[in-house]
This record gives C-alpha cells, sequence and structure tokens, in this order.
C-alpha cells in the first residue's frame, strides 16, 4: 500500500473534487458582480444627488444650425460685452455660426443672438 493516502492515479477523473473548485470560483465571481454592482448603482444614484437631473432642452428657436432660447435681438459682438454663453456650429457642413446667449446676474438667459460665415 502507498503511504500516501490522498494521492490519485495519473489520468484519474475526480469530479467531486472539479467541480467543488468550480462552484467555489463560481460563487466569488457572482459575489463580486453582486458587491460591483451595488457600487455602480450606489455611485449612479449619488451623481444624481449632486448634480440633479438634466431638464429639457429650452431651444424655442432654430436659425441655421443655432438654437436659441429667445428669437435673436442683438448681434454676437454686443452678446459677448456681458455675461454671456457662446458655442460654434456648422451650417450645412461648411458655413460657421457663432451662436450666443446673453445672461442676466442671475444666470437667466435674457437674449439672443447668431452670425454665420
Amino acid at each position: 500500500m502507498s503511504s500516501a493516502p490522498h494521492q490519485r492515479a495519473e489520468g484519474a477523473d475526480d469530479q467531486a473534487g472539479g467541480s467543488a473548485g468550480d462552484d467555489g470560483v463560481q460563487h466569488r465571481k457572482t459575489g463580486r458582480r453582486r458587491i460591483f454592482a451595488g457600487i455602480g448603482a450606489s455611485g449612479l444614484a449619488a451623481a444624481v444627488a449632486v448634480f440633479g437631473r438634466s431638464g429639457p432642452a429650452a431651444a424655442a428657436y432654430a436659425y441655421a444650425c443655432c438654437s436659441l432660447e429667445f428669437h435673436p435681438t442683438m448681434s454676437v459682438s454686443a452678446c459677448k460685452s456681458g455675461s454671456h454663453y457662446v458655442w460654434h456650429c456648422w451650417h450645412a457642413g461648411y458655413v460657421r455660426c457663432q451662436c450666443c446667449e446673453a445672461k442676466d446676474s442671475y444666470g437667466h438667459t435674457v437674449a439672443s443672438a447668431y452670425s454665420c460665415q
């Protein structure tokens, strides 16, 4: 007889040992997935709490490629002289436009402007 009681013959299949090891690995993978899913869900909830949800876009007027909140009532240079938000876009793929929303001291949009060249 052999002195080592737990020796296996070469090529012998030990289904109980193989499946027990696989179940342990599978259980750990599933546990990690649940933990990471929980962390992801918690992170998303925290981001919504901190930053809030985005509201609908306020753009009411479309001029060229500019979506403006108000009908344009001033030049872009006048818009840029005070508190403002400005962006650029391409109309029809080759005309560059400059869009501007003038802001009041509270940060609310009070006028709009655009120019395409």
